[in-house]
C-alpha cells in the first residue's frame, strides 16, 4: 500500500519504547539519510509560548506547570500513562502539529534535491496515521525484558511505570504484522547497525515493496 513516488523516499521508523529505533535512526543519519524525530517537535510544542502549550495546560490544569512556567512532563506523562482517555486527549493535541511539521521540514529539505531518503523516527507511526503516507515502514523489535531493563536504566523509571508506558503502545506483535522491514534488537548494537547497513542499501537501490 504505498504511495506513489515522490521526489525523495519517505521511510517510517518505529518500534515501543526501549526497542532501540532511536539507535537505528543515528545510524540512517550516519548513512546519509535526512532523519526527523517526531519526539523533538513534540517536546518543543510544549514549551511556554510554543503551538501546543496553552490547549495542554488549559486540558490537564496548572498542577503539570512548574513554578517557572514550562510543563512538568515527568508529572504529564504519569497522568496520560494512568488514564486512557487523557493519554488520548494529549495525543489528539500534538499529534496534527507534529505530522504537519514533520512534512514541511522535509519538504523544504529536499525542494532542491533529486532523490533522497527521508526517515521518520516516530514512536506512534501507526497509531497516528502517518504510516499511510510512507513509502516503506520499518519498526525495531525486541523482547518485552529486554524493552523494560533498557528503559529502567535509561529513564530511572520502575518496572511498573515502564510498563504502564508499554502497555499505552500498540503491542508488538501488531507493529510487527503492519511492518515492511523488521530490525531485530535483541543482540548486540553491532549486530542491530550491520541489519540497518543492509536495509539502507536496499532503500537506496529503490528496492520498495509493491
Amino acid at each position: 500500500m504505498m504511495q506513489q513516488r515522490s521526489t525523495y523516499q519517505k521511510i517510517g521508523l518505529t518500534g515501543g519504547i526501549g526497542s532501540g529505533k532511536s539507535t537505528a535512526a543515528r545510524r540512517f543519519a550516519v548513512l546519509g539519510a535526512r532523519v526527523y524525530h517526531a519526539d523533538e517537535i513534540s517536546r518543543r510544542a510544549l514549551d511556554p509560548g510554543a503551538v501546543c502549550y496553552d490547549r495542554v495546560v488549559s486540558a490537564f490544569g496548572q498542577q503539570i506547570v512548574r513554578s517557572d512556567g514550562t510543563i512538568d512532563r515527568k508529572k504529564l506523562g504519569l497522568i496520560v500513562f494512568a488514564d486512557e482517555e487523557k493519554r488520548i486527549m494529549l495525543n489528539e493535541i500534538i499529534h496534527p502539529y507534529v505530522i504537519e511539521t514533520l512534512f514541511a521540514k522535509a519538504k523544504q529539505d529536499f525542494a532542491d534535491e533529486l532523490d533522497g531518503v527521508a526517515v521518520f523516527e516516530v514512536p506512534l507511526l501507526f497509531e497516528s496515521g502517518m504510516s499511510a503516507q510512507m513509502d516503506r515502514n520499518i519498526v525495531v523489535s525486541s523482547t518485552e525484558e529486554n524493552r523494560i531493563r533498557r528503559v529502567m536504566e535509561r529513564d530511572d523509571l520502575t518496572r511498573e511505570q515502564v510498563l504502564s508506558r508499554m502497555h499505552a503502545q500498540m503491542p508488538e506483535n501488531e507493529k510487527r504484522l503492519l511492518a515492511d522491514d523488521i530490525l531485530e534488537n535483541n543482540g548486540t548494537e553491532e549486530e542491530l547497525l550491520s541489519q540497518v547497513d543492509a536495509l539502507f542499501a536496499v532503500i537506496k537501490s529503490g528496492g520498495l515493496h509493491d
